[in-house]
């Protein structure tokens, strides 16, 4: 193992390090700054309500979700703002928009600074389970945005585990159409006035769309473990 490591490029080493001084940053911006009380939901959705007449507040949205995935922000408050302040509708666009771009943003930094030592460290075996998780991993991308994983984790584990960009654009935009469209209607309306009937109404739907978005994950385990089950039965038989 010191073996490897000896052989990793500085250049490499110094990827990493920047890769970990990006995510360093944004936790010790919002624990020890004012960015933290900026990136508060109320004081957030306050301050889009006064700019949302500004033909640049929508732009401004889109990039604040761009920028916070790479250090690693919340992306709630700004999926609150996109309802309350514009709307379910306008506000769904924005907050789709806004997710996919901070989830490439996220995916494509993690990919270019800590990609390569990933690939360096695992080697031959690393790629044998690549080639294994790309034939296999479409399905599982897009359920994965319905779990509570956080949004900046999912982005950053699969560009190190290696998910080709088309693939994870896919999963991305069509797991994020569906998990917006409801996060952001009741995101808003939770937001606005609390009450315990929608609450349960929106964790009902959350779980359903998980089911169905899992259905055909789940189905190609089953049939993987059927496949095994038979083909185990047959080396027994043909042993006799």
């Amino acid at each position: 193992m010191l073996g490897v490591l000896r052989r990793i490029p500085p250049g490499t080493w110094l990827r990493v390090a920047v890769l970990v001084a990006l995510l360093a940053t944004g936790f010790l911006l919002l624990r020890f700054t004012s960015l933290g009380e900026i990136f508060d939901r109320d004081r957030l959705t306050a301050t889009f309500d006064v700019w949302r007449t500004e033909p640049w507040a929508p732009i401004l949205l889109i990039v604040l979700y761009a920028a916070g995935a790479v250090i690693g922000l919340p992306m709630t408050p700004l999926v609150i703002v996109g309802g309350v302040v514009f709307g379910p509708w306008l506000g769904f666009g924005l907050n789709l928009l806004g997710l996919i771009a901070a989830a490439m943003s996220g995916y494509w930094v993690t990919r270019v600074l800590g990609r390569d030592l990933v690939v360096r460290l695992g080697g031959e075996r690393l790629r044998r389970a690549e080639r294994i998780f790309e034939r296999r991993s479409f399905w599982p991308l897009v359920q994965v945005r319905f779990t509570p994983l956080p949004f900046s984790l999912i982005n950053f584990a699969a560009a190190v585990a290696g998910v080709a960009p088309p693939r994870f654009l896919a999963s991305s935009v069509l797991g994020l159409i569906p998990a917006t469209l409801l996060h952001t209607y009741f995101m808003a309306r939770l937001y606005r006035d609390w009450s315990l009937l929608v609450f349960v109404l929106y964790i009902s739907l959350w779980v359903a769309l998980a089911l169905v978005t899992g259905w055909p994950t789940y189905r190609e385990g089953w049939r993987r473990r059927q496949r095994y089950r038979e083909l185990r039965e047959r080396r027994i038989e043909d042993g006799r």
